[in-house]
């Protein structure tokens, strides 16, 4: 498995950008493309459970446990791709 930075903001937003989707969410078209700046909570108004939502996405794809401690400052795709690839690296 790549477990590269860059790699690992891509298949991020690719998941965001499928949950968003399925969630409808109008800000998507608006918000553009998602990169490792985009912030869920501030560009596409997602609550607390859809956070924690998307979250347990992420643990299933990528096949890893998060920390709840771990999200304390996290924002941001890159925040997650970072916390993802240390815990790949353990």
């Amino acid at each position: 498995m790549n477990t590269s930075k860059e790699n690992i903001e891509m298949r991020i937003a690719r998941l965001l950008a499928n949950y968003l989707e399925s969630g409808g969410h109008p800000e998507l078209e608006s918000h553009g493309e998602i990169n490792a700046d985009t912030n869920l909570v501030s560009d596409f108004t997602m609550d607390s459970f859809q956070v924690m939502e998307f979250l347990m996405e992420i643990e299933e794809d990528f096949d890893i446990l998060i920390d709840m401690k771990s999200l304390s400052n996290t924002h941001t795709v890159g925040d997650l791709a970072k916390i993802v690839r240390d815990l790949k690296e353990k």
